[in-house]
């Protein structure tokens, strides 16, 4: 006589279906935002020199160490063009990391720009902003809605903020695209 089958106990915790990875995609880019919202350092035009300098420096070390990933990716798995190799790690690192970078990058551009001519470039910043509000101002504006209590007030600034607009607007259309077969699926035909 065969033994009875045991029930299955699933260790595993499945997911409730409305919390989709997009949410959690989301959800992990928010956390970002708010921590870097909470940095508290004041900035004087000297340090704010120093932050772009810094920040400048460990973005040329990220692009050094994401080509050298890229090339590495690309041997390992022996693909024709780095391209496939650089989209698929782009995939890997996720879009919240990459939202991220994009915020951070603009931050730099903006605190450059003030430390620049402190005085001119932005209207409704305090004499010594935090770094959190040019971040404000970056993340506002990547959604192509620049906040309504600082502006851009030199041409250099209201130059950027636009570039970062356009950017944004690029940015977010390429990512919606990905998700639409624009051309169809050629039929085989017999």
């Amino acid at each position: 006589m065969p033994f009875p089958r045991r029930p299955q106990i699933e260790l595993v915790t499945a997911r409730p279906r409305w919390l989709t990875a997009g949410m959690l995609r989301l959800a992990a880019l928010s956390v970002f935002v708010v921590l870097v919202g909470m940095i508290r350092g004041r900035l004087s035009p000297h340090r704010g020199w120093v932050v772009v300098g810094g920040g400048s420096a460990f973005v040329v070390a990220a692009a050094v160490l994401f080509t050298a990933a890229t090339r590495r990716l690309s041997a390992r798995l022996g693909l024709e063009r780095v391209t496939e190799a650089f989209l698929l790690l782009l995939r890997r690192v996720g879009l919240p990391l990459l939202g991220l970078a994009f915020f951070l990058s603009w931050t730099l551009v903006y605190i450059a720009l003030w430390a620049v001519h402190p005085a001119e470039a932005f209207r409704g910043l305090a004499d010594d902003p935090r770094f959190a509000d040019f971040f404000y101002y970056a993340v506002s504006t990547a959604f192509i809605s620049p906040p309504g209590d600082v502006f851009a007030h030199s041409r250099g600034a209201r130059s950027a903020t636009m570039i970062e607009m356009l950017t944004a607007f690029a940015l977010v259309t390429a990512y919606l695209s990905s998700f639409v077969d624009w051309y169809g699926r050629k039929q085989e035909h017999d």
